[in-house]
This record gives structure tokens, sequence and C-alpha cells, in this order.
């Protein structure tokens, strides 16, 4: 999404920091993803994701109040 310079806090109107939340996941840390639809249940992998749409999930937190907003690209 790159650094969104002068992004208002919608709460209190101080300035945001971009950055993303971290999942934390067996062996590996990624970026938290948006996915389409409802989840469906898997054995194996815990969640299925074949065919469905993704998008990584970027957050601003703002400097004074702590408010967080998240936001994934509109592809």
């Amino acid at each position: 999404m790159g650094e969104r310079a002068g992004r208002a806090c919608s709460k209190c109107g101080a300035l945001m920091d971009e950055g993303f939340i971290l999942d934390n996941t067996y062996g590996a840390r990624v970026q938290s993803e948006w996915v389409r639809g409802a989840p469906e249940l898997s054995r194996l992998t815990g969640v299925k994701l074949k065919g469905k749409e993704h998008l990584p999930v970027t957050t601003f937190r703002c400097q004074a109040c702590g408010y967080l907003e998240s936001y994934t690209s509109t592809a």
C-alpha cells in the first residue's frame, strides 16, 4: 500500500502510522490477509482457501489515541 503521509485518524484527527497485523504461525511470521466469503473448515490446514480471493491487510495506528483502521487493496 505504501506510506500514506498525512492520513488523519477518523476518531481524533491526529496523524496515523502505516503498519500491519503480524500473524505468528508454526515456524513463520506472516502479514494478515482478508479472504472473501465465510470460513470453511479443513482438517489438514484449518481453513480451506482454494479458489478464494485473498488480499494482504494494511493497518494504520493513530499516534495519539491508538485507534486502528485496516484496509486491503481494491484489486
